[in-house]
């Protein structure tokens, strides 16, 4: 069996999988891959933030986006034979047989594909963040990000009847944004984005979906217009962010975040559905196919924003 390291920041290697055969506890299922995406809050620990292990490596390449065939199970949700997607938490990994809980797996549905199936994880927490949205019907828009979880944002906004999109990024994904439901793309920073609307201009609901600093959050809380929504997605690397909290309160702006901890089988069927409603939109989703002899590849690739670089897929 076969499993991949982090070695060292930014280098993973493949390693023997120590034994994986321990007794299921009730509510576990043991689970073979067939499929991981990459995700931004991956890369946190694949730059090795978290710092080494005792052993000196950084742990297991990071990876928790997955379809897997189920081998043995101790749940009555799921069976040993059936195909499934989920999450594996904040602190898998990339391996070959993992032991996860059966309460954030669904079976994959028959003609869905392995690579496309992988794509119900993230829009799954997409769906569970804007599911705390006000109305946005009619309403301007902004999405502060256009990687795979801001494009799918901006599809659901899109879809739910926003008056204006806007689509923040300095990688320049202009064409891939209106094609996700963007009327606008701003190829600039957030910063000089938010600094230079007009008050005519001004969204009244900005969704900060690059994550993991702090700048684009406060960007997005002074892009806002009075009385507006901002939403913060994504996974912070600072345990404390800086907020400009008289500009929040001056213009009554709401503020609000939150991970998926709870409700997984409920909003991966949600996602299924939505995947069923919109395939096609989807159909370039997923920019790579990488296998996994290749995972060093797919991580490096995912690491570094670029034109043309969507969702990356690990395959056997």
């Amino acid at each position: 069996m076969w499993a991949y390291r982090l070695t060292k920041p930014r280098l993973v290697e493949r390693a023997g999988q120590p034994d994986n055969t321990a007794p299921l506890l009730t509510g576990q299922v043991r689970l073979r891959f067939r499929a991981g995406g990459l995700c931004g809050s991956d890369m946190p620990r694949f730059k090795g933030l978290g710092g080494p292990q005792a052993d000196g490596d950084y742990g297991a390449a990071p990876l928790h986006e997955l379809v897997a065939d189920v081998i043995e199970s101790q749940s009555p949700d799921l069976e040993t034979g059936q195909r499934v997607v989920g999450t594996l938490g904040r602190f898998a990994g990339l391996a070959q047989i993992v032991v996860a809980s059966a309460s954030t797996f669904v079976p994959v549905p028959e003609g869905l594909d392995d690579v496309s199936a992988v794509i119900a994880q993230p829009l799954a927490t997409v769906l569970r963040a804007a599911a705390k949205f006000p109305d946005v019907k009619g309403i301007r828009a902004a999405v502060i990000g256009t990687g795979p979880c801001g494009l799918a944002f901006c599809h659901v906004l899109s879809h739910r009847g926003a008056g204006h999109i806007s689509a923040v990024d300095p990688v320049e994904r202009a064409g891939t944004a209106r094609f996700f439901g963007a009327d606008e793309f701003f190829h600039t920073q957030a910063t000089q984005w938010s600094e230079g609307l007009e008050d005519v201009a001004r969204p009244q609901l900005v969704v900060e979906a690059a994550g993991h600093q702090q700048t684009t959050v406060r960007d997005a809380v002074r892009g806002v217009a009075e009385h507006g929504f901002v939403y913060g997605f994504g996974e912070p690397d600072d345990a404390d962010y800086s907020i400009p909290y008289e500009e929040l309160y001056l213009k009554d702006v709401t503020l609000s975040s939150g991970r998926t901890i709870d409700r997984w089988r409920e909003l991966l069927q949600d996602a299924l559905g939505y995947l069923s409603r919109y395939r096609g939109d989807f159909e370039g989703y997923v920019s790579h196919v990488i296998p996994v002899e290749d995972a060093q590849r797919a991580y490096s690739l995912y690491a570094q924003p670029q034109p043309g670089r969507l969702k990356v897929v690990i395959v056997p």
